[in-house]
């Protein structure tokens, strides 16, 4: 029996965060940026579909209603939390 991967959140190589579910159906990357916090989405829809979003943040409060809104809250409520955690610890620290 295969262990269940737990949401973790590492650093990719261009020094941002990723964030991303125990079955990696959804993971998130997370960097700061000039213009704000660049968040990238991503999203496995069965073998062979892939959805990816990317959008940059200006402000923790748009970022926050943007995290609220998304569907990941109520399916990987850790996803979420860790999500809206190291966000706002980017957001801070540009």
């Amino acid at each position: 029996m295969k262990r269940a991967k737990k949401p973790v959140a590492t650093l990719p190589d261009n020094g941002g965060l990723c964030v991303r579910s125990e079955d990696g159906v959804v993971e998130f990357r997370l960097r700061a940026s000039q213009a704000g916090l660049f968040v990238e989405r991503v999203e496995e829809l069965g073998n062979k579909a892939r959805v990816v979003q990317s959008t940059v943040f200006r402000s923790a409060t748009s970022f926050a209603h943007w995290c609220d809104a998304d569907h990941v809250k109520f399916d990987y409520p850790i996803v979420h939390v860790n999500l809206k955690r190291n966000g706002f610890h980017v957001l801070q620290t540009e």
